[in-house]
Parts: structure tokens; C-alpha cells; sequence
């Protein structure tokens, strides 16, 4: 069968490899046989081949963050995952692989009427903006700003906010996104500029703003501590602008503003893995977070999806052999 494989730690192009290799073994106890469907090529998955990512396997190894499948076959004593069922890959499975085992009891079943190209980045960017919102107890009512609100996470917080009765304040880089976020449900949308700030006051008055969210760092983060509000918490998820987060500790101390970078993968964060990516799942059947799409190429293609993720952006691999 067909997988991807990570022979070195290194540039992507000459470290990654269509490979073949021998079916996985029938499950056991606890196990799970699952036919991947489509796993996703995405930025995070090169700083995994090029090994600055915090995850490293021992080389040779499939990679892939994440992805979603279709059950094959279950193991003995395995109850609530039937084949047939479609899955979500957890933490720990590497998905570029037609097909995977993976422990049933980490496994998120997920409603057929979830398309699987959908289903199949549920468990990053959603799961996420769901520990991030989480990242401070707000009371309903209480605004989140952050920056990236276009982006797959940024998108994904507009939607699990909405759910907790939060209000978000959304920094874009281009005015043609505001009317398309507030369709989705933000609440203030804003451009980037010096003035964003005093943009946004315009908008809530003196109303506290204790949690932000920020995916880009770099010069970005300045916007943001502009709208935090006196003893503010304020989250560094990822780092778009290639800048590292510096902010002026003046500015930070002036407010008595907290700082703290985030992983999604921390120990004190895979708990709640399972239950965000349900709830991910049932926000897309419910129609309240839609993810952005992606252009899909058969994982034959690997270095044709991976020079078009170079110009472009994301895209999905599709690992089902029979699908045409």
C-alpha cells in the first residue's frame, strides 16, 4: 500500500517520499484498522519534516498531524467504534498512509453527514481555537480579540465563542474579510492599521477586554495590547509575521498584561482533546463553523500537492486508492 514517508530531517522536498509498503497487521485488543480517506499538507507538517517541530519520530516514519477515515476492521473487545464509522485520526497516529492503526478508546466518531475532506481538519485548527478561547474563564458577554482572524484557527474562534456567549473583536488584513467574518458571526472586524485600537473603543466603549489571541506576533502584537484592557491575558499561538513575540515589556507591565505561548499538544491540553473534537464536529453538522476549503490531490501526487502548498497554501491528500 501506498504511505509518505519521512526519511531524514530536511528540506521537505528531498526528505519526503512516496513509498510502498506492506498493509498494517489485523487489529488487536483495543486496536483499530481504519482506511484513511484524506489527511491534510499543511505548513506545520514541514517544521515536522524539517525537524523543528516538537514532535520527532524515529526516521523512517509516516507523518501527518491529522486526518479522517473509514473503519475496516476492530480489534477484540472493541464496542463503541463499528467498521464503517467514520473517524477522526487522534494525536499520536500519523496519518499519510492509506491505511492506519490507531487505539479505539482516542477515536472520535464523527456524523456521515460531515463531508470527509471536512471531517479530515477538524482535529488542528478547530480543536485550537477551542483551547484557546478556553484559555481564560470568561463570563457570557465578555470580548476576545484576536489578530489571524482569517485563518483556519482565527475562523474557528468567531465560531466556538459564539457557542460559550463570547463577542469577538477580529483584526484583518484586507477590508474585502470584514463583511465576510461578520457573516460568520464576529462581532467587530477591523483592519490593520495604527489606529485599530481606537477603532475598536469607538465600537465598545470602556468595556473590558481580558483575553487575546495571537497568531501572527511580530509588530501585530502591538495592535493587540492597544485593545487589552488592565490585567489581560494574552496568548501566542503561532508566529505568521516570522517575527518572534518582543513585545515592549512597558507596554506590558503598564496594563499588567500576562503573556503565555501555547501548543496544542502540551500534557495539561490532551484531555480535552476528545471532547473539542466533537464538539468541532457537531459545530460543522450544525452548520456553525464552516472550515475552509482546499484543493485535493491523490497522495500519488505528493510532490505536486506539496510544490502547490509552496504558492498557495493547504491542501488535502487523498489516500483512498479506490476513489477516482
Amino acid at each position: 500500500m501506498l504511505a509518505i514517508h519521512l526519511t531524514q530531517f530536511g528540506e521537505p522536498e528531498q526528505s519526503l517520499k512516496v513509498v510502498d509498503v506492506p498493509e498494517p497487521p489485523a487489529p488487536a485488543a483495543g486496536q483499530v484498522l481504519i482506511q484513511v480517506e484524506y489527511a491534510p499538507l499543511d505548513h506545520h507538517d514541514l517544521l515536522v519534516a524539517q525537524g523543528i517541530y516538537p514532535v520527532r519520530p524515529r526516521l523512517p516514519s509516516v507523518i501527518g498531524n491529522e486526518g479522517a477515515g473509514s473503519v475496516l476492521a476492530v480489534g477484540p473487545d472493541v464496542t463503541h467504534v463499528r467498521p464503517g464509522d467514520t473517524v477522526l485520526l487522534p494525536f499520536g497516529t500519523f496519518s499519510w498512509s492509506e491505511q492506519v492503526l490507531a487505539e479505539a478508546a482516542k477515536l472520535t466518531v464523527v456524523d456521515r453527514s460531515i463531508s470527509l475532506d471536512q471531517a479530515a481538519m477538524l482535529t488542528i485548527n478547530p480543536v485550537t481555537a477551542g483551547l484557546l478561547v478556553e484559555a481564560r474563564d470568561l463570563p457570557p458577554g465578555s470580548w476576545v480579540a484576536q489578530n489571524a482572524a482569517n485563518s483556519g484557527v482565527g475562523r474557528s474562534v468567531i465560531a466556538f465563542a459564539k457557542e460559550r456567549g463570547l463577542r469577538t473583536i477580529n483584526i484583518v488584513r484586507r477590508a474585502e474579510l470584514v463583511t465576510e467574518l461578520e457573516d460568520l458571526g464576529a462581532d467587530v472586524v477591523v483592519v490593520d492599521s495604527a489606529d485599530a485600537g481606537a477603532r475598536v473603543r469607538a465600537v465598545i466603549g470602556s468595556d473590558p477586554v481580558l483575553l487575546g489571541i495571537d497568531g501572527i506576533s511580530g509588530t501585530a502584537t502591538m495592535l493587540l495590547l492597544d485593545v487589552l484592557t488592565e490585567g489581560a491575558l494574552l496568548v501566542v499561538y503561532g508566529y505568521m509575521s516570522g517575527q518572534p513575540f518582543t513585545p515592549d515589556p512597558d507596554r506590558l507591565d503598564a496594563k499588567k498584561i500576562t503573556t503565555t505561548e501555547f501548543w496544542m499538544y502540551q500534557d495539561e491540553y490532551l484531555p480535552r482533546h476528545p471532547a473539542l473534537n466533537a464538539e468541532s464536529a457537531r459545530l460543522v453538522a450544525e452548520g456553525k463553523l464552516v472550515l475552509p476549503s482546499a484543493p485535493v490531490f491523490k497522495a500519488a501526487d505528493f510532490p505536486e500537492a506539496l510544490a502547490y502548498l509552496r504558492k498557495n497554501g493547504k491542501v488535502l491528500l487523498d489516500f483512498n486508492p479506490h476513489r477516482s
